[in-house]
């Protein structure tokens, strides 16, 4: 997590030297996200009932180019905690409550955005990096355990996740004359998040995500 932190640290203060020498501006945003998971195979992960969307935290950077007085790009990086919560059921525990938790930097690499006065509306490519996933299960004695075999590595051969998302985001947000912005965005994922490669046909569970954020931008001297 520090590293993660560090990273996008020194992200910040690269682009905002970049958004002063060239009169770019730069903004930093943190809030919260609710995410879930779609799909008419999702009650193959979820086996004991619909999944249920839950409460994670994001933190980013933003870089708007506006090329006219109500046209620009945007560019930003984020980070995000994304946790969904399952039903899971086996032969010794029965149905339980599980929760599938993941990490990923999440790219919009160009936004096109329509301002006017403090509003701003965008829309544009997703790219979601995945840094880990781990979900709950109980063993024999009925007890909680985080099981990250779900993340899978070089040798899995199938019921492991796949660590590049792509798909769309569209979004509102409103900045205030001193710099301070509130946002909202929708992100929709487009690339089945459990590869199963032994198995036919693929599952079909997707991302999809809602942001509420609250930012800063940082005003060109």
């Amino acid at each position: 997590m520090k590293k993660i932190y560090i990273i996008l640290f020194l992200l910040c203060s690269l682009l905002k030297v970049n958004a002063q020498e060239t009169g770019l501006t730069f903004g930093i945003s943190a809030g919260i996200n609710g995410s879930s998971l779609n799909g008419q195979n999702v009650d193959s992960l979820s086996t004991g009932g619909a999944p249920k969307s839950l409460t994670g935290q994001t933190i980013g950077i933003t870089l708007d180019n506006k090329i006219s007085k109500y046209f620009g790009l945007k560019h930003e990086v984020f980070y995000s905690r994304k946790l969904v919560s399952l039903q899971l059921n086996d032969t010794l525990n029965g149905d339980y409550k599980s929760k599938f938790k993941r990490q990923y930097i999440e790219l919009f690499p160009v936004s096109p955005a329509f301002y006017y006065k403090g509003i701003q509306l965008f829309a544009g490519p997703y790219i979601g990096i995945l840094l880990n996933a781990s979900l709950q299960r109980k063993d024999p004695d009925g007890n909680l355990y985080t099981d990250t075999s779900l993340y899978g590595n070089g040798t899995t051969p199938s019921k492991y996740s796949q660590k590049i998302d792509a798909g769309f985001t569209a979004g509102l947000n409103y900045e205030f004359s001193n710099g301070i912005r509130l946002g909202g965005r929708y992100i929709k994922g487009f690339v089945p998040l459990i590869e199963n490669a032994n198995t036919k046909p693929q599952w079909k569970i997707y991302n999809e995500s809602f942001f509420v954020t609250v930012g800063y931008t940082f005003k060109n001297p």
